[in-house]
């Protein structure tokens, strides 16, 4: 389990998805109080603590 400003994330679950499918699937759900560029840059950066950095080919 992975905690990150209040909200907590099963790290498996994490890892199983894509960093875009990771992102699509919460990016409504929560600190909706933020803007939309805000939450995606929040997201990308706790499946990049999560799963590490995606490498590019």
């Amino acid at each position: 389990m992975y905690k990150y400003e209040g909200v907590t994330f099963v790290t498996e679950a994490v890892k199983a998805m894509s960093k875009e499918v990771f992102i699509k699937l919460h990016i409504d759900n929560f600190w909706l109080d933020r803007d939309k560029e805000t939450r995606k840059k929040m997201l990308a950066d706790v499946y990049e603590r999560i799963a590490g950095k995606e490498k590019k080919a």
